[in-house]
């Protein structure tokens, strides 16, 4: 009979939907057992989907001098990734490693790179030389084509479709539903509305929206 190996203890950081979605990937794959869930706004003793909340942000350093060494950043975003970046930086400094969540049902492109702390959803499809940056959000049913660069703390939101050798800046965020064609180039802290097509490069610091999509505020 085949040895089960041990679960790594594992801190979720943030309380929210978006936790829910991915403790459900973390318990199908059977690879780290969730210790808890950090939050500051719910209350410790409470717990979201049969996981206790243990304590807020400021317990993080507690928990890892006694010897929880995986964390993960569960907290969502829509439009402003800026909160996952500090606590994404938050856990770094502390000492923490992030590992990386990908759901069972995912297709990903073995040639393809992956930071650490970035989660993909159920049914994504990433394909060949492909990479994807830390602390990403690659959401369910998204499809990232082949030679595509999405870089660290990026939202790429449920039903998405990125045609081959798109590059997306961090902190970026693309709404559901949104469609970019090849060879695009999106700037740093861009917000794409839900259901737009990208047909031209876009510079940072913008949000953009409609078919064709056009810029309709600076950030």
């Amino acid at each position: 009979m085949e040895a089960q190996l041990e679960q790594k203890k594992l801190i979720l950081v943030g309380g929210g939907g978006h936790c829910k979605v991915v403790l459900s990937q973390i318990k199908k794959l059977k690879e780290f057992e969730v210790v808890g869930i950090v939050d500051n706004y719910k209350p410790v003793g409470s717990s979201i989907n049969g996981v206790n909340i243990i304590g807020t942000d400021e317990d993080l350093p507690k928990f890892y001098k006694e010897g929880i060494i995986y964390a993960l950043i569960t907290v969502g975003s829509v439009q402003d990734n800026s909160k996952r970046y500090n606590l994404f930086k938050l856990v770094k400094d502390i000492g923490y490693s992030l590992p990386i969540i990908i759901s069972p049902t995912a297709i990903i492109d073995e040639t393809v790179k992956i930071g650490e702390g970035t989660v993909i959803m159920p049914n994504c499809i990433v394909d060949a030389n492909s990479y994807i940056g830390e602390n990403c959000i690659i959401n369910s049913n998204t499809t990232i084509g082949h030679d595509c660069v999405i870089n660290n703390n990026c939202h790429i939101a449920p039903g998405v479709n990125i045609a081959g050798s798109v590059e997306i800046e961090e902190l970026s965020f693309i709404g559901i539903g949104a469609t970019i064609i090849q060879g695009i180039k999106i700037g740093k802290n861009v917000t794409i509305g839900a259901g737009s097509v990208i047909i031209d490069n876009l510079p940072d610091n913008l949000v953009a929206v409609g078919n064709p999509a056009k810029v309709i505020k600076k950030k």
